[in-house]
């Protein structure tokens, strides 16, 4: 037993010899005392190094089972003592025994990263944050074109990584429209073809032109230099000729290419003289026609260079549309055109080319053409669990303190262990919405909560308090998430104040009922939505609501099916309940004994109708109840109200 124990002792410290948490052990245990410190980083260093080197895994466990002790950690050279890693017996370690000395202040440099993809890129957490997902190695790979997530989900993410160039063997190319590109797209219109067809050739041009200016560019480089195809001279006359070899915004590029599909191109460099049945030929007919030359060319480029396999694909990506999304027929179309256009880019090109689209998934589902069923191999949705935003924490907690975290130091050390009895990963996010950008926010609002207390370790009260000012955020920003699609989610919110969380059909059409005619009047464009059971199932898909299904509350957003007409228990998001003061599980109304009346409902009624500002009621700020019309605002009415 002996000699075994001291193999594995010769196996450790000649495999972490330069390792410090190692040589600290080996110190100790020559002077006959070892802290359970040192012998908890020495533990952390051994099972970094048996995942990383498989060889050494190997040889520790074989080395280990001869000691006949199945669970090892050192405790000092030749003697081995199993060791707890549960919550329950962190919890009970005296301070002495913390893995983080206590005299570091580790919420000053705690961080999670920034909100949106872009601002992570240029000085978060992006690149050596980032969490690969099947979503990301999908597109990596090509198998999947059409990236589909709710806000906040990572598409951007994704996009930001794949552009910043060290993964995708080829080129990339990010295309994100802004409201200028966005109104030209719009706008643009062809006669003879439908809305979307006329705009999937003003994003064709846009991808010909980006494809062609990338072979220009890379047929200059060293390895074509001498054997530079007359193809590609070609295109730079093209491009010459009209105006697109400079760089240029998307606004310009679009602006121009409307012009020359409404009338012509100059196609000289393609050896045609003279407009393309100019005189003839019907508006659409026409800019089709130009286009399937200058895509030609491209194409003939492309093939005459020969080089897509050994250079990689011409990555397009779009992302962003909802800058320029209205939710108005013409935006639908701008949509729709792009997606066609994508597919027409993968018949034209190839593999020399890919295009991949980032879209919103409410305006993904918005959309309604013929030829959607054509997209479902292509689309794959992004979704979220409870163990991936846990790793994506434990990742972007260990770069900005700089070593690699056990999940017992992030939630016991630099974290409290629980939260109001939970487990403080458990605590965190089933309180948010299962995507990365609210466990960001919410990760990053605790350490900020916890830095104003001036605390050095973030404490259960710091969560506590930061769960209201986050919940807050939440209950304001899924208004603003479906303001385009659903004007009246702010008001149908303010319902649920004061409520309490469980709820049937019948209750919660009960408490709807009273402010029913109030949206109506307000929302007459939308009175098919504000039907108690149409209610539901807007709630439910927007991730307010959850329902229960097999003895558990579930909610949108996985693979769960729709609202069911036989399903009638339903549950607010715990994420949306301190802001709305709906923290107990039901909650009965409360009369004034001398008026009778319902006490609280005057603020929902304002805020409703749009005498209230609904941020003001959510944020917990002063509320000014304005008068009715025509009212004096110093004489009281009968009511009291």
């Amino acid at each position: 037993m002996l000699d075994a124990a001291a193999r594995v002792g010769e196996l450790v410290a000649a495999t972490f010899r330069d390792d410090t948490a190692v040589q600290r052990l080996l110190e100790e245990a020559a002077e006959g005392a070892v802290t359970e410190r040192t012998r908890l980083r020495a533990v952390l260093a051994l099972e970094d190094g048996a995942e990383r080197n498989s060889d050494f895994a190997r040889a520790l466990s074989a080395a280990m089972r001869s000691t006949g002790v199945e669970l090892l950690t050192p405790s000092r050279l030749g003697v081995f003592q199993p060791v707890d890693y549960s919550v329950e017996a962190l919890d009970g370690r005296a301070a002495a025994d913390a893995v983080i000395s206590d005299d570091v202040d580790v919420v000053e440099r705690l961080f999670f990263g920034r909100d949106d993809a872009e601002h992570d890129m240029a000085d978060g957490l992006l690149r050596e944050g980032f969490l690969p997902t099947t979503a990301y190695s999908e597109v990596l790979s090509g198998r999947k074109n059409l990236i589909i997530g709710r806000k906040g989900s990572g598409k951007s993410a994704i996009c930001m990584r794949l552009s910043m160039g060290d993964l995708h063997s080829g080129e990339t190319c990010l295309i994100t429209p802004d409201d200028a590109a966005g109104e030209e797209l719009r706008q643009f219109v062809l006669s003879g073809l439908t809305g979307p067809a006329a705009k999937a050739l003003l994003w064709r041009y846009v991808f010909a032109v980006h494809a062609a200016r990338y072979l220009v560019r890379h047929a200059s480089g060293d390895d074509h230099r001498r054997r530079r195809p007359s193809s590609v001279g070609t295109l730079e006359r093209f491009l010459r000729d009209n105006g697109e070899l400079a760089e240029e915004s998307l606004y310009h590029r679009v602006a121009r290419a409307g012009r020359g599909l409404m009338s012509s191109f100059s196609l000289e460099a393609f050896g045609v003289k003279v407009a393309v049945d100019a005189n003839t030929a019907p508006q659409g007919v026409r800019a089709s026609r130009q286009l399937e030359i200058v895509e030609s060319g491209v194409r003939k480029a492309f093939a005459d260079l020969g080089c897509a396999k050994k250079h990689g694909t011409l990555l397009v990506m779009v992302d962003q549309l909802e800058q320029v999304w209205t939710g108005e027929s013409e935006s639908e179309a701008l949509v729709i055109g792009l997606l066609l256009a994508g597919k027409h880019a993968a018949l034209t090109y190839g593999t020399a080319l890919r295009c991949v689209f980032f879209l919103r998934s409410d305006i993904y589902d918005a959309l309604d053409f013929s030829d959607a069923d054509k997209f479902h191999s292509d689309e794959i949705r992004i979704n979220w669990s409870a163990r991936q935003l846990h790793q994506l924490a434990m990742i972007r907690a260990g770069v900005a303190l700089g070593r690699k975290l056990d999940p017992d130091e992030l939630w016991g050390e630099v974290f409290p262990a629980t939260v109001s009895g939970e487990a403080t990963a458990d605590y965190l996010f089933t309180r948010s919405l299962p995507r990365p950008r609210d466990a960001i926010q919410f990760l990053n609002q605790c350490r900020n909560t916890a830095l104003d207390n001036g605390h050095r370790r973030i404490t259960a009260d710091d969560v506590l308090e930061a769960t209201l000012v986050f919940s807050r955020w939440k209950v304001l920003d899924l208004a603003k998430e479906y303001g385009i699609r659903f004007p009246f989610l702010d008001a149908l919110l303010t319902v649920f104040r004061d409520a309490g969380y469980l709820m049937t059909r019948t209750s919660l059409t009960e408490l709807f009922l009273p402010f029913q005619d109030s949206l109506k009047r307000r929302h007459s464009q939308h009175v098919h939505l504000l039907d108690p059971d149409a209610v539901i199932d807007l709630l439910f898909s927007v991730g307010f609501l959850g329902v229960r299904r097999q003895r558990r509350y579930v909610y949108a957003g996985t693979a769960e099916m729709s609202i069911q007409p036989y399903e009638s228990e339903f549950c607010i998001h715990p994420c949306f309940r301190p802001a709305l003061g709906a923290t107990r599980p039901t909650a009965a109304r409360v009369h004034n004994e001398v008026t009778g009346a319902v006490v609280g409902p005057i603020v929902q009624v304002g805020a409703i109708g749009g005498h209230i500002n609904v941020g003001n009621v959510v944020a917990g700020h002063d509320v000014s109840i304005p008068p009715r019309p025509n009212e004096d605002p110093g004489t009281p009415t009968a009511d009291g109200q």
